[in-house]
């Protein structure tokens, strides 16, 4: 008989979180009988509802709901659920609350993203209170980098003893290095517009080479703050180029010649992985999870401020650089952390240990 599995997401529509959840669901729906509670949502939402081979059930949008959870308890109980894995903040609640419920459950809880800085005071007070209440309630917890880890167990939301560490990875599309581009150089992000993903610094970045003909900007996503700076780099005359969000973002990343982030805190950023798989260089903000993907000097550059990734820019196009070096050493970075077949074989492993103890 094979282990049931129930995975719990607060979200469906795009992002890191909902992407790796659909990977997970691909490659393990053959192995385990997944259940799958979520919002509906485009994409991964609706594609989960289509596919045969799991079930789904509907839980709110990012919102905390004692109904959703009584519906839960009765769903893992009924069907006999082995192992309740969730993903983000949200979707954390659920899954300790079910513990805390039902003893036997094993739990498994994986962080996209702690926060280094938030929205507000109160938004801070309340992650770390619920975070620590609820830090006893998991079998084990998955960080998706080092430094989300290292912030996991100093904030108590876990301990050194029940956390590991899986990177994110992708399928391996057996890239080779760049040749050197010709001018003018496409700088692209694939991005949430929000207040993590800090889109107005690269704004502000963009906007000092809006007379430059050397450098372009492409931006692939969408979100709460694409109306507003699509309208002012209209205004201003700054060369970014809009796409919304696509479902096939490695078409504008084969296009692009520098990957770019501004993040203000990241888990393990699928966007900078994908660059790396394709060859791109990449120069992004030095905050946890950028800074596992890009080693300083090798395959990118990291920055501290908006000034000194304006001066790491004007430096590239300057032809300062080793291009293809800097390429060819993102492919092997790729390949010796972050394929697909390295997580889910971790992955796998660790769902045996935690059933078998």
């Amino acid at each position: 008989m094979r282990t049931k599995i129930l995975y719990i997401s607060v979200r469906s529509d795009f992002g890191g979180g909902p992407r790796h959840l659909a990977q997970l669901i691909d490659k393990l729906e053959c192995k385990y009988e997944i259940y799958v509670a979520c919002p509906y949502g485009e994409p991964y939402g609706t594609i989960w509802r289509h596919d045969d081979n799991i079930k789904v059930v509907d839980i709110p949008y990012r919102k905390f709901s004692f109904f959703t959870l009584l519906k839960l308890i009765k769903l893992v109980r009924k069907a006999n659920i082995q192992i309740v894995h969730s993903h983000g903040n949200g979707a954390g609640i659920y899954s300790r609350l079910l513990k805390l419920i039902c003893p036997n459950l094993r739990v498994v809880h994986t962080y996209h993203g702690i926060s280094d800085t938030y929205a507000s005071a109160l938004k801070a007070v309340a992650s770390i209170i619920i975070g620590r209440i609820l830090s006893p309630f998991a079998d084990k917890y998955i960080c998706v980098s080092n430094g989300e880890k290292k912030m996991a167990i100093s904030r108590h939301f876990s301990y050194n003893s029940n956390t590991v560490v899986i990177y994110n990875g992708i399928d391996d599309p057996h890239h080779v290095a760049r040749n050197v581009p010709m001018k003018p150089l496409n700088f692209i992000s694939l991005s949430r517009f929000d207040f993590q993903k800090n889109m107005g610094a690269m704004y502000q970045i963009a906007k000092v080479f809006k007379d430059d003909e050397r450098i372009a900007f492409t931006w692939v996503g969408d979100g709460d703050d694409k109306e507003r700076l699509e309208k002012a780099a209209k205004n201003e005359h700054v060369n970014i180029t809009f796409t919304g969000f696509s479902t096939t973002p490695s078409e504008y990343l084969e296009q692009a010649d520098w990957y770019i982030s501004t993040s203000r805190f990241e888990g393990l950023p699928y966007g900078l992985i994908e660059a790396t798989s394709l060859g791109l260089p990449i120069l992004a903000s030095d905050v946890k999870g950028n800074n596992e993907v890009v080693c300083n000097n090798y395959n990118g550059f990291l920055f501290q401020s908006e000034n000194e990734a304006i001066e790491r820019i004007k430096e590239i196009l300057n032809d300062k650089y080793d291009y293809q070096q800097l390429s060819q050493n993102s492919i092997i970075y790729f390949r010796e952390k972050f394929t697909e077949e390295k997580m889910i074989e971790k992955l796998c492993e660790l769902y045996t240990n935690i059933t078998n103890d």
